[in-house]
């Protein structure tokens, strides 16, 4: 019995040496799931996941970064009110844009403390006790910051809109658009109308002139007001490369 044995193993013994093929094949992608101990781990080098290493904003974040450039901003209106106090209003150009940028800047600080004043509500109503007051009260100031934002970026679009030196201004047609759209934010429907109404007038090419007919359309149409509404929702569709069709 030994015997044999010993004969099958010189014989395999052999047919290895004279490059006789294995049985099987050997596979080079098995992944063998290694488990280190903690005195090896931290030798071993690895790559950091892409993945993990990008930033994740929430919503409270995106206005915290916002809040961030308050400075900046008052820095800015500061500098765009002394050059509107001191220049003439025969320097068309440079008058004129500083009104443009300050009313914009104006428009910009409106619209972001009416989002936290609705963040802050959305949370006062889920809120109890003192935290509910707290943020309550933080609601009603941001309104108040807005509608002073609001008034101020009105008084500083009608500043530009509204003097006679300035209807060169390139940027003209924009700005009545800007004036109108913060007046309808403010739920002042009169007086936006009355802009939007310049604008048609004054500037009939401008590419603003779809969005304001869509402003007049959507007032007429809330106000029941349906023939009116569908004369301007047909003078919008005249425009079909605008974003207001």
């Amino acid at each position: 019995m030994k015997l044999a044995i010993l004969g099958v193993l010189a014989l395999s013994t052999t047919a290895a040496a004279q490059g006789a093929k294995p049985k099987y094949t050997r596979q080079q992608d098995v992944k063998i799931d290694v488990k280190l101990s903690d005195r090896v781990k931290p030798i071993q080098q690895q790559a950091p996941d892409p993945k993990s290493q990008q930033p994740t904003l929430s919503a409270d974040d995106v206005l915290s970064i916002e809040g961030l450039v308050g400075n900046i901003r008052t820095e800015q209106e500061q500098i765009l009110a002394q050059i509107i106090a001191n220049t003439p209003d025969s320097d068309v150009d440079e008058k004129s844009d500083a009104y443009f940028r300050l009313g914009e800047l104006y428009a910009k600080q409106q619209r972001y403390w009416r989002l936290k004043a609705v963040e802050y509500q959305i949370k006062a109503d889920s809120a109890k006790g003192p935290d509910k007051a707290k943020l309550a009260k933080a609601a009603q100031d941001g309104q108040a910051k807005a509608k002073d934002y609001l008034l101020k970026a009105v008084k500083t679009y009608k500043g530009l809109t509204d003097n006679d030196a300035f209807r060169n201004y390139p940027k003209m047609d924009m700005a009545l658009f800007y004036y109108g759209y913060t007046l309808q934010g403010g739920k002042y429907m009169k007086e936006a109308r009355a802009v939007y109404d310049k604008l048609l007038k004054n500037y009939p090419n401008s590419k603003y002139v779809p969005e304001a007919h869509l402003a007049f359309a959507d007032y007429y149409f809330e106000a029941g007001q349906l023939a009116d509404a569908e004369s301007r929702y047909k003078m919008v569709l005249k425009f079909p490369k605008s974003s207001a069709y």
